[in-house]
C-alpha cells in the first residue's frame, strides 16, 4: 500500500532533558525513509523549557509541525492529533513517544509491514524501563481482555502505524473524558483490521519522568473497564 502523506504524531509533556535528541533522531529516520511526512509534535500544556525548544528544532526542520495546547493528558493530545493528521489529508498515521524510548530502528520494518495490513503495532519484547513497568503492561493486556474478549499483547504501546481508514473510524468515537485512550485504539484496531505486530526493543527514557503514571489506571479502573467494554459492544454491533 502506497504512503503519500504521513503524519506523525508525537505528544509531549515537560520533556526539556529528552526533546531535542528524540527529535533529530526521528528526523534523521523519516529524511532518510524517502517518506512524504509531517512530524506533528503537540506540547501538552509543559511547564518546563520544552515549549522554548521545539520552537528552536521547528526552524531547523521544515517538516516539523509545533502545535500547543492545553493540557488534556498524553491519550486525548494523541486523539487530538489523529484527528489533525485526518483533517490534514494523512493517509498514514503513526504515533510514538517523546521521552527516548521509541526506537527509530523498527521503523523501516513497520513500513515494509503495512504493505498488506492497515494497522501495524510494535510488541516491547523487550524493555530497559524496569520490571514495574514490564508487569503493569501485562496486567493492562490481561484487564483489556477481561473487559473486551479482544486480545491485544502490548495494548499501551505507543509504536503504532495506522491506516486512515481505520482510523477515520476510532478518533471520532474516543470519549473525551476517556483517560487511557490508547487502550481504546488498539481495542478498536484489532477488532476493525486486525493488528500486525512486530517486536521492537523499548529503551529507557532519555530523561524526566513518566507523564503516564504507572499506577493511573488503577484509579481509573472501573471507569476504563466500562468504557472498554462500551468500546468493544459498539463495533460489535454495527
Amino acid at each position: 500500500m502506497t504512503i503519500n502523506n504521513l503524519w506523525v504524531i508525537m505528544p509531549v509533556y515537560n520533556e526539556e532533558e529528552a526533546i531535542s535528541p528524540v527529535c533529530e533522531e526521528w528526523v534523521k529516520a523519516l529524511d532518510t525513509s524517502g517518506l512524504n511526512y509531517t512530524l506533528c509534535i503537540l506540547n501538552d500544556g509543559s511547564k518546563d523549557k520544552t515549549l522554548e525548544i521545539l520552537t528552536n528544532i521547528a526552524q531547523k526542520h521544515n517538516r516539523i509541525k509545533i502545535i500547543d495546547k492545553p493540557n488534556s493528558g498524553h491519550g486525548q493530545s494523541c486523539v487530538y492529533g489523529y484527528k489533525l493528521a485526518l483533517e490534514a489529508g494523512a493517509d498514514w498515521i503513526f504515533q510514538i513517544d517523546s521521552d527516548g524510548q521509541c526506537d527509530p530502528q523498527y521503523f523501516p520494518e513497520v513500513v515494509r509491514l503495512s504493505e498488506k495490513s492497515k494497522a501495524v503495532y510494535g510488541y516491547r519484547k523487550t524493555r530497559d524501563d524496569g520490571f514495574k513497568r514490564f508487569v503493569i503492561s501485562r496486567f493492562v493486556t490481561m484487564f483489556t481482555l477481561a473487559a473486551t474478549g479482544v486480545w491485544v499483547p502490548d495494548a499501551n504501546v505507543p509504536y503504532r502505524f495506522i491506516h486512515k481508514s481505520v482510523m477515520e473510524q476510532i478518533a471520532y468515537k474516543v470519549p473525551s473524558d476517556f483517560h487511557l485512550a490508547n487502550i481504546y485504539v488498539s481495542v478498536l484496531s484489532q477488532k476493525l483490521a486486525g493488528i500486525t505486530w512486530t517486536n521492537i526493543h523499548f529503551r529507557d527514557r532519555m530523561g524526566g519522568s513518566p507523564s503516564v503514571k504507572t499506577f493511573s489506571f488503577i484509579k481509573h479502573g472501573m471507569k476504563l473497564f466500562r468504557q472498554l467494554k462500551e468500546a468493544s459492544n459498539s463495533v460489535a454491533n454495527k
